[in-house]
């Protein structure tokens, strides 16, 4: 149902739930964040520092000139803090604060920066784990304010045998947008992993299938999507270099519920990716790292319907 057909009282219930929802993320967060690090010092301190050069073949995308030399090349500068705290046998915190800034070469109006702050506080007893997870992202590009992401993740995790690892876990998100506020609006998503170890946590297969609602105040923007992935993860050993590479595969269906004038017809998107992403350890604190990613949208909307390459390398030092 579209924002302009609810009545009075149910949009002021949504601004409402939107915001007690984020008070109460933030403040959650950041009682959270606070307690976290000011606990003792016998918790696990982290700190990655990365630096990275990437091409990408569709940085700029237009429906008119989709291969008309869009590609550029950026540089990327990461900076990673995390604290991992164990209370006792059972009970354990963690979190992170992330940094990643991109500038493009040619298409400088696409220069982002993202801060990524996480809580996990995570349960275990025997073979059954549980954990909570709230995140708070802010996106910005070309300087000014882009989206604002809270996320909060419930999961479940049950250890069937040496061999196999189920997991459930929930997603409700809130998106705000400064410049586009026709797209603002909460994601409800369920997912379901399976992991098969073929050598402990050195070398195992992860499928996973999601189902997702995003809701959006114009309704051109809210979609249903069905996701599936399957991840590869080895770690290996040739000639005393240690490395460890991860391969990615990605299908997602994507079904708009608005109507778009330009086709008469909601979007209807199919989105394929594969990638294969490894790092390569020099020595305790330093990594080479490097990823290849193709992506190819299948879209009844023009503009939405390329092919993506990307590759990146970089070097990085963790503490």
């Amino acid at each position: 149902m579209k924002i302009a057909l609810l009545g009075p009282s149910l949009k002021w219930r949504l601004s409402r739930f939107k915001l007690v929802f984020t008070s109460a993320f933030v403040a959650a967060l950041t009682a959270t964040l606070l307690a976290v690090f000011c606990l003792p010092a016998n918790a696990d301190f982290k700190l990655e520092l990365e630096a990275a050069m990437e091409y990408d073949s569709n940085v700029a995308t237009d429906a008119a000139d989709n291969n008309a030399g869009l590609g550029d090349v950026a540089r990327n500068l990461s900076l990673g803090l995390g604290y991992d705290f164990k209370i006792n046998q059972h009970w354990n915190i963690s979190s992170l604060y992330r940094v990643n800034d991109t500038q493009w070469y040619t298409y400088d109006e696409f220069d982002s920066q993202m801060h990524i702050g996480l809580v996990r506080m995570g349960f275990q007893q025997r073979k059954f784990s549980s954990d909570l997870t709230m995140i708070h992202a802010v996106g910005r590009v070309d300087g000014e304010d882009f989206l604002k992401l809270n996320r909060l993740s419930p999961g479940l995790g049950y250890l069937i045998n040496t061999n196999w690892y189920i997991r459930a876990q929930g997603d409700v998100s809130q998106k705000t947008f400064a410049l586009y506020e026709q797209r603002n609006g909460e994601a409800f998503a369920a997912s379901v992993y399976l992991y098969r170890f073929i050598d402990r946590t050195r070398f195992y297969l992860t499928a996973q299938a999601q189902l997702k609602q995003e809701n959006a105040k114009d309704d051109v923007y809210a979609y249903q999507a069905s996701i599936f992935k399957l991840q590869l993860k080895r770690d290996w050993s040739v000639f005393n270099v240690k490395g460890s590479s991860r391969l990615k595969a990605h299908y997602e269906k994507r079904q708009y519920d608005g109507i778009r004038r330009v086709i008469n017809a909601p979007r209807e998107d199919d989105r394929w990716r594969l990638a294969l992403k490894t790092h390569v350890q020099i020595n305790d604190h330093w990594k080479v790292t490097s990823s290849l990613q193709g992506d190819w949208f299948d879209s009844n909307v023009e503009a939405a319907d390329y092919n993506q390459e990307r590759v990146q390398v970089g070097l990085a030092w963790e503490f």
